[in-house]
């Protein structure tokens, strides 16, 4: 089989690179309003699970659905988290005055937690997108598969923050962020999450 086939490989491979194009649009554009953040990390792994599991690859009508049925819980866990993270972030700053080891040990500390923390609202979100369930169990669910899988979950982590760390080596990789720097993370860890969840299922 040729791979310029209409199902071949090449064509297949371009074809989800323009629906993670798209979707990267959609996310960035729905996390403009801040505390939307949450809903829009939420659809955002909706979609790519769904796409990881080649089950429905109506992009744009899945993200928004996804983004309106997780609103709310997605919302809650998002400003709960995100205000504890600005908190962290903001002690580290005021920190960077405070000379001695106390100083440096404390924001590294702080900068250990808001690893953590992220990791566990990438579970978070991810497990929202998948399953219905309260925020309680959620957040439990979520802290229960960082802690047993710290492995895969701290691979997991580094993935998502690659974008990030790209950019903060040279801006000349802000078009790649533009383009795929938060769906193309999403669908990689989303393969990992497919198979977590399956047992589960």
């Amino acid at each position: 089989m040729s791979i310029f086939a209409a199902d071949g490989k090449l064509v297949n491979f371009l074809n989800r690179l323009g629906y993670l194009m798209i979707l990267n649009l959609l996310t960035v554009l729905c996390c403009i309003p801040v505390f939307t953040t949450g809903a829009a990390i939420t659809a955002l792994y909706s979609v790519t699970l769904r796409l990881v599991r080649k089950e429905d690859e109506r992009i744009i009508a899945g993200y928004f659905r996804a983004f309106c049925d997780n609103f709310k819980q997605a919302t809650l866990i998002w400003l709960a988290g995100g205000g504890i993270l600005l908190f962290m972030l903001f002690d580290i700053r005021l920190l960077q005055s405070v000379a001695g080891t106390f100083g440096q040990v404390y924001r590294i500390v702080l900068f250990g937690a808001i690893l953590l923390l992220v990791m566990l609202l990438m579970h978070a979100f991810a497990i929202l997108a998948r399953f219905d369930n309260t925020i309680k169990n959620t957040l439990k669910n979520a802290a229960l598969f960082c802690a047993g899988h710290i492995a895969p979950a701290i691979l997991m982590l580094e993935t998502v923050l690659i974008p990030v760390i790209l950019l903060m080596l040279s801006y000349r990789f802000l078009s790649v962020d533009i383009l795929i720097g938060i769906s193309g993370p999403a669908y990689l860890t989303s393969i990992y999450f497919t198979s977590l969840f399956k047992k589960y299922e």
